[in-house]
């Protein structure tokens, strides 16, 4: 899919303005980080500055981390931990956007240049304080106790075990506001994040153990809320079944 019509020109008009074309045509790759925003008003900013691309919604907490891959004629496709596709990039400098609501693709355009991401700054007490408000939202979404537990976390490792609990914590709270939600989540009775390789989310005996893998960064390190929604609610269908 390209992009066509009054965005396809914006999109490619802009980029031409701001950094050219090369010889064969190919526009000019843009700066590391920018802000894009679709025809249906959806913004983002993506930030290609580290060593795997990231990305976060406008008005949205969880960054994104995703990986390339190669699609047909030169495009790169980004996609998140589940495997879908999130941004197409064609050679010529046009990006569609892949949502649930759009999930045949949006035209976006670049807006302009934006800041990396950083981590706020996190110490233990801190954490700690993360972990308590996380389960705190949880148990006042289910109307019952969810513990948060993280029993080692490595030294220095605090921001990613934060960030971990928020998009935990954010994907309980967004399953919960389902239908039927609190009886998918009825299996879950407490959450331990641990430390491992590669990251993931599990359902075991009531425990959600995420495994964090501190060797990927603090958004790399640890599953997105999408893939931890597709665990509960699979492990809900499982348990339905027997």
């Amino acid at each position: 899919m390209f992009l066509t019509g009054t965005g396809a020109a914006q999109a490619q008009s802009l980029q031409q303005r701001m950094f050219g074309k090369d010889q064969d045509g190919r526009a000019n790759a843009g700066p590391s980080v920018a802000r894009f925003e679709s025809d249906d008003g959806e913004t983002f900013i993506l930030d290609e500055s580290g060593r795997q691309p990231l990305l976060r919604f406008e008005g949205d907490t969880e960054v994104w981390s995703l990986t390339v891959t190669q699609g047909a004629k030169g495009d790169r496709i980004y996609k998140n931990d589940v495997g879908q596709p999130v941004l197409k990039s064609t050679r010529w400098g046009g990006m569609i956007l892949f949502t649930d609501e759009r999930p045949t693709g949006d035209p976006v355009a670049m807006s302009g240049k934006a800041d990396a991401f950083r981590q706020p700054r996190m110490s233990p007490a801190l954490l700690w304080q993360t972990l308590a408000k996380g389960s705190k939202r949880v148990s006042q979404a289910l109307g019952r106790l969810v513990p948060f537990e993280a029993p080692n976390v490595t030294p220095g490792a605090d921001a990613l075990y934060a960030q971990a609990a928020d998009v935990t914590s954010s994907a309980l709270v967004q399953v919960a506001l389902q239908s039927k939600g609190k009886q998918r989540l009825t299996g879950v009775e407490s959450v331990q994040f641990v430390e491992g390789r590669p990251p993931s989310a599990t359902l075991t005996n009531g425990v959600l153990v995420m495994k964090l893998d501190t060797s990927r960064g603090n958004w790399g390190g640890h599953v997105s809320s999408k893939r931890i929604v597709n665990v509960i609610l699979t492990s809900y269908s499982v348990a339905e079944r027997r």
